[in-house]
């Protein structure tokens, strides 16, 4: 038993590791990937079918100016609902999935904050996405 773990520990020892280095690399994101909700406010009517569908309820149609959907991700499954039942094409995923943040209401994102690039985009890394 001892000798068949050495032989083991032996053969990997030379491998190539498949650890990745993240924050530096950042590994290409498949196209179905399902990431940050980005909202396009000049398709979006204000309908609330997105609220309607959220089986989280996670989506609120609050009114900043017009009607427009706001987002608490702290909840969100992204599931893609919201955007697959959007009947403008208002809304999209994008491949942003760091969201991590010290409070709960900063999980909360307004229409504002769902319209402007990410700030990982500014940055470019967002995992390959172009928009």
């Amino acid at each position: 038993m001892v000798l068949k773990n050495l032989q083991i520990t032996l053969r990997n020892v030379y491998t190539k590791s498949v650890t990745r280095l993240y924050p530096e690399e950042i590994m290409d994101l498949p196209d179905a990937f399902r990431g940050q909700q980005h909202l396009d406010k000049e398709k979006c009517v204000g309908c609330g079918i997105c609220s309607q569908i959220c089986p989280n309820d996670v989506i609120e149609v609050v009114k900043s100016g017009k009607w427009y959907p706001q987002f608490d991700n702290g909840h969100c499954m992204f599931c893609g609902l919201c955007v697959e039942f959007c009947p403008n094409g208002a809304l999209s995923m994008t491949k942003h999935f760091e969201l991590a943040c010290w409070t709960r209401e900063e999980t909360i994102y307004s229409p504002d904050q769902l319209a402007a690039p990410n700030k990982a985009e500014l940055e470019g890394r967002t995992g390959g996405y172009k928009k």
